[in-house]
């Protein structure tokens, strides 16, 4: 069969969607229902709107706007969690967005009506909605969606992922809309990594998407839905380089513990308690941003991570201890132990921070795009992250030479070969601070 390659082309149809769920509040008498609200799908489409009642209600308690999904850990008089729930709603969402690619591919504007019955038949799982959807063409877009919905249910994906196997789609479709497993050939593959590259793609980034493609195939050829296995002998050699681990050395942490904020950044004083509480404890943003005072327990912290669901304990040192006494008396959402704003104004401001700690030192980084390698230079303090208190801390661990494993246990890291490059960084600093006595 002919491959397809990735040509650039104009649809006659394009329909632009954007998918929401939406919980009803209503009110009787003036006053608001909070229990027993209809979820429903709010659906747009090249100016069309339409509501979908998904099937379920919860009360409005149990409700999260900002992500969209009920409280996972609640559950219903009927036994249904909140988690499985969630990953219905998901399930529908995703063949609305399979049904949506369909027509795009047939070049089919969907009334209204056409919508509500697909999404009729979704719910009851019947034999008409299946066909509708050409599942059993084994569209190669709606597999794809099938596996993010099955895999992330059974690995239990946070939303980052789903968001990277998304945009994997969104290139693949990008490539060629009418894209079939039967050309993803080695020649096929080929073609794609070619489009890759051409698109400015950083190789890291390349080198993951083929990865997360193969994951995908593999699924692909066990349910079934192709015998194409070209793929297990496709390894291109794609060039890379690991980036430079950026932490703070202990002179720069002593710098922005004793900066001198000016009363126009007062902002700046919360995100500097939480750049030395991480560098001091490890911790990850997503775990301080959900730390209560009850997990503060004789001098120590313990809690289930939010990312891989360690049981951690981190006893306190003398910085993390003042700090969370800081806040030991302020009133905060949820019992929370510290006052934890949006990861993207956390990162904002730390580079504030940075900056105004004059902590500038020039710092180059360097990335292939294809056989190219290309290099970028920024102050220190643009590369701050709310990562980069968990790296100050295992880096200051490793030089003060604490036990790797004893540091392993604080960080939750499951095996050694995750630790090597902050061991190799930390060498590299020693060596350079051993020859100032030079």
């Amino acid at each position: 069969m002919a491959v397809k390659t990735a040509v650039n082309f104009t649809l006659m149809i394009s329909i632009k969607r954007k998918i929401n769920l939406r919980i009803e509040k209503r009110k009787k008498k003036g006053v608001l229902i909070e229990k027993n609200a209809p979820i429903f799908f709010r659906l747009t489409y090249n100016g069309n709107r339409i509501n979908l009642y998904s099937g379920y209600r919860v009360d409005l308690k149990d409700w999260d706007e900002k992500k969209e999904q009920v409280n996972p850990k609640v559950t219903y008089p009927n036994k249904e969690s909140g988690e499985d729930i969630n990953n219905k709603l998901a399930e529908y969402k995703s063949i609305l967005h399979s049904f949506f690619i369909n027509c795009q591919l047939k070049e089919a504007m969907p009334s209204k009506e056409e919508i509500k019955t697909i999404f009729h038949n979704t719910k009851n799982n019947s034999k008409e909605n299946i066909e509708t959807n050409s599942i059993v063409n084994n569209n190669l877009f709606e597999v794809l969606d099938i596996f993010i919905t099955d895999a992330g249910k059974v690995n239990n994906w946070t939303s980052g992922t789903k968001k990277k196997f998304e945009a994997l789609k969104n290139h693949l479709y990008a490539f060629n809309k009418s894209l079939s497993f039967e050309d993803l050939n080695k020649e096929g593959l080929s073609y794609l990594l070619s489009y890759f590259f051409k698109n400015k793609l950083k190789n890291v980034t390349t080198k993951k998407y083929i990865k997360n493609l193969k994951w995908f195939l593999r699924y692909a050829v066990k349910n079934g839905y192709t015998e194409n296995t070209d793929f297990e002998n496709f390894n291109p050699k794609i060039k890379d380089v690991s980036k430079k681990i950026i932490f703070l050395s202990e002179e720069e942490i002593n710098r922005i513990k004793t900066l001198n904020i000016p009363d126009t950044k007062q902002y700046l004083h919360r995100v500097r308690d939480f750049l030395l509480f991480t560098s001091y404890t490890g911790l990850r943003y997503s775990d301080v941003q959900k730390l209560k005072k009850s997990d503060i327990k004789d001098n120590r912290i313990e809690l289930m991570t939010k990312k891989t669901n360690d049981l951690l304990t981190i006893e306190l040192n003398e910085t993390s201890r003042k700090i969370l006494e800081k806040y030991k008396e302020h009133e905060l959402p949820n019992n929370l132990a510290l006052p934890i704003i949006s990861n993207q104004k956390t990162n904002e401001y730390l580079k504030d921070l940075g900056k105004l700690a004059e902590i500038d030192e020039p710092i180059s980084q360097y990335y292939y795009i294809g056989s190219d390698r290309l290099e970028y230079s920024m102050p220190k303090y643009e590369y701050f992250t709310s990562h980069l208190g968990r790296r100050t801390f295992i880096c200051l661990c490793i030089s003060k030479n604490i036990a790797i494993p004893i540091i392993m246990k604080w960080t939750g890291h499951s095996d050694y070969q995750s630790m090597k490059p902050y061991l190799d960084v930390v060498d590299a600093t020693k060596e350079k601070e051993m020859r100032k006595l030079n």
